[in-house]
């Protein structure tokens, strides 16, 4: 369960609800949480939570991982997994959110920057780090576009996000209520809740082609993230169809977006048990 929006103190609340389900907590922590972070962590895994840490940047820096953000990223993810012990530590892989604003409003934007190369090894001697220093394991979160490149890597070297890590596993986006949200304009929505279903389908199944045994799926969204207007499952009969779907594609890891949503929405159990 990803958490990008909700603040510590609810978190730790709905531990109980997460453990009682084993439903794992991916948590977003900002250079400026740290020390808050810290306490809720310690708590949530007292509480039989397992916890993967989500670092992430400044919006100055570019928010997520990408070949744009990296040094920022690395030099925080390294501070972060020093001062917060975890289970887990899930990287972002999406181009920074200016970029990302462009794309949304129409306009192409050639995200990928120089030095591609190394800063896929960079990321690849943090992962190392972190398994050094006692993460058990390494997942990323990646674009859903990234589930068709079957073959080389010019898709990640256009958006600037480099999978070929030693990752454990890749959670290709696959919100079916952004499928159909963002897909209408004035006059139409050109993929409706049954499209939706089928491009999620697609996805899961190019994403096992893509990564194998490796591939995840990230479902959603229940609530509103970084841009604060994502469109949003209109209940948790939505989202359990989609559940269903990603498992008959052969997805055994399902992720949801976002515990934010999910508590401020409720009721938070139909939710869980959707997923």
């Amino acid at each position: 369960m990803w958490c990008e929006t909700l603040p510590f103190g609810d978190v730790v609340a709905a531990g109980p609800a997460l453990a009682a389900r084993r439903v794992d907590l991916l948590l977003a922590v900002r250079p400026w949480q740290v020390a808050d972070a810290r306490d809720a962590v310690a708590r949530l895994r007292a509480g039989g939570v397992y916890v993967a840490l989500w670092p992430m940047i400044a919006d100055g820096d570019g928010r997520w991982a990408s070949v744009a953000s990296c040094e920022p990223f690395v030099r925080f993810a390294d501070e972060l997994v020093g001062a917060v012990p975890c289970d887990e530590v899930a990287i972002d892989l999406e181009p920074p959110k200016p970029q990302l604003e462009k794309l949304r409003a129409g306009h192409f934007a050639w995200t990928a920057r120089r030095h591609f190369g190394d800063a896929r090894d960079r990321l690849a001697r943090a992962i190392a780090g972190w398994r050094a220093r006692g993460v058990a394991r390494v997942t990323t979160a990646v674009m859903p576009m990234l589930a068709a490149e079957l073959a080389g890597d010019w898709m990640q070297r256009l958006l600037g996000t480099p999978t070929a890590l030693p990752v454990d596993r890749h959670s290709v986006m696959a919100y079916t209520s952004l499928y159909e949200g963002w897909s209408r304009t004035r006059t139409r929505a050109w993929v409706d809740r049954g499209r939706a279903e089928l491009l999620l389908a697609a996805t899961a199944r190019l994403a096992r082609l893509r990564f194998g045994d490796r591939a995840g799926l990230s479902l959603g969204c229940v609530g509103t993230g970084a841009f604060g207007d994502e469109p949003c499952y209109r209940d948790p009969g939505e989202l359990a169809r989609d559940a269903a779907i990603a498992r008959r594609a052969g997805i055994a890891e399902l992720s949801l977006f976002d515990l934010g949503g999910v508590v401020r929405r409720g009721p938070v159990d139909a939710w869980l048990d959707a997923l």
